[in-house]
């Protein structure tokens, strides 16, 4: 089995994100990597909206719901846990983020709370797949 020191994991407080947290869990513990859960804010993408404090403390409760429960179950099961939050669009903030930090490995779960279900991979996840060169893991 490789060696895995820092493993990167986006969370979006989906049943899928913490299915790939677990997965990644499973793998720290093997090799003693440190896991960073993610979270990225969606911020407007239309110019000129402007970003309200009602929005900032929307989606900061958003980012809590999505990485206590993540911090808590890496904890009880023993994973060094720590977490970051971006804003942007999902899959290039989570592409940008691992790349940056030497990630040796994105554990990304196959879909996650976005509206549109694609037919096998959500599409933060296939665009993480494809736009790192980081070894990325899916878990369905």
């Amino acid at each position: 089995m490789a060696k895995f020191n820092k493993i990167l994991v986006p969370l979006d407080g989906s049943t899928n994100s913490m299915r790939g947290l677990d997965r990644a869990i499973e793998i720290a513990k093997k090799s003693n990597a440190e896991i960073t859960g993610f979270y990225v804010f969606h911020l407007p993408i239309t110019a000129g909206i402007k970003y309200t404090q009602k929005m900032k403390d929307d989606a900061q409760t958003k980012a809590v719901k999505a990485i206590g429960p993540a911090m808590n179950k890496a904890q009880k099961a023993g994973a060094t846990f720590k977490y970051k939050t971006g804003g942007g669009n999902t899959g290039s903030e989570v592409v940008k983020f691992a790349q940056q930090g030497k990630f040796d490995m994105i554990v990304i779960g196959a879909r996650g709370v976005g509206g549109a279900k694609e037919a096998f991979l959500g599409s933060t996840s296939n665009y993480v797949m494809h736009k790192t060169k980081i070894p990325v893991l899916v878990v369905k």
